[in-house]
């Protein structure tokens, strides 16, 4: 006389979804791939107008100012 135990309504549906978000988020990350940190990616990126010299300019002042 063993009675199997259901689970409360609704359940199924709740694993179906976490299950499903899980994949997503594994195939996302999986997915990922490193950034290529190499300066001449970044060479040219800003253009060379005012306000790029200006941001340049504090940016320099900024460094300064750290112990």
């Amino acid at each position: 006389m063993s009675e199997a135990i259901q689970p409360p309504p609704g359940i199924e549906e709740r694993l179906a979804e976490l299950e499903r978000r899980f994949t997503q988020l594994r195939d996302e990350v999986l997915g990922l791939k490193p950034v290529k940190k190499d300066w001449r990616a970044t060479v040219g990126m800003m253009p060379d107008d005012e306000l790029s010299r200006e941001a340049q300019r504090l940016g320099e002042e900024w460094r300064r100012q750290e112990p």
